[in-house]
């Protein structure tokens, strides 16, 4: 079982993405943007942050910068529904994995397994 947060602004894909998550056995949390993704991030050990790009307060571009910095070891995919360069972008910082929005179930899944093969079943 993995340690995931959900970082997500959009209140029905992120009580999706924890269902989608939590039903394949992982322990989900979820931060509404980047600032409480921070707090968490700092309070509590996951091993994976799932992250929007576009969230108000603090931007999913910055979580990923402040995660490089204080959290390498945390595996980080970032997800997007605005210009696919948000994502080339999150690479580019540090991001392990990246996907378009909408999202199934199965592409979450199956990014979230390759990331991290020896602590993250689905």
């Amino acid at each position: 079982m993995a340690r995931i947060l959900v970082a997500e602004d959009n209140p029905g894909v992120r009580r999706w993405l924890a269902e989608v998550l939590s039903a394949a056995g992982h322990g989900v949390s979820t931060a509404r943007d980047g600032l409480e993704a921070k707090r968490l991030a700092k309070r509590k050990l996951f091993d994976l942050i799932v992250t929007d790009i576009c969230m108000p307060n603090e931007d999913g571009l910055g979580l990923i910068r402040f995660l490089q910095k204080t959290h390498p070891q945390i595996k980080i995919l970032a997800i997007s529904g605005k210009d696919p360069e948000t994502l080339i972008d999150a690479i580019l910082l540090g991001a392990h994995a990246a996907l378009p929005k909408p999202l199934t179930a199965a592409a979450v899944l199956e990014c979230v397994c390759k990331l991290s093969p020896s602590q993250i079943r689905v």
